[in-house]
């Protein structure tokens, strides 16, 4: 939270109606704010975990065609999945590839 200004004067009528107007501005969009967050959060996470298994198959020196072989999904698949900034794939996509690499996935629920 930011550092609290302390003036030696008080407001004018019209810096509290500003200072009023932008409280209600932020209170009026702060859930959204919140659920984009919130939506960022998982997609960060997804990223992180579809990073460290594209480390875990070069570090086991296999290739897409490798995997691909192993998951039954397409190469072209694997790569975007591997490399889309916005990755959107189901639990079944997510095992598959994990067990090829010799790995499992654990879903964890947590309260919102």
């Amino acid at each position: 939270m930011g550092k609290r200004i302390i003036r030696n004067r008080r407001l004018t009528e019209e810096e509290s109606a500003e200072y009023r107007t932008v409280r209600e501005q932020i209170a009026e969009e702060l859930p959204e704010i919140k659920r984009r967050a919130k939506v960022a959060k998982q997609r960060i996470l997804l990223k992180q975990v579809l990073k460290a298994l594209k480390e875990e198959r070069r570090r086991q020196g296999m290739s897409l065609g490798d995997l691909s072989r192993r998951t039954g999904i397409d190469s072209g698949s694997l790569s975007k999945l591997e490399n889309d900034p916005n990755p959107n794939v189901t639990i079944n996509t997510l095992m598959r590839y994990t067990q090829a690499v010799g790995k499992t996935i654990t879903v964890q629920l947590e309260d919102a």
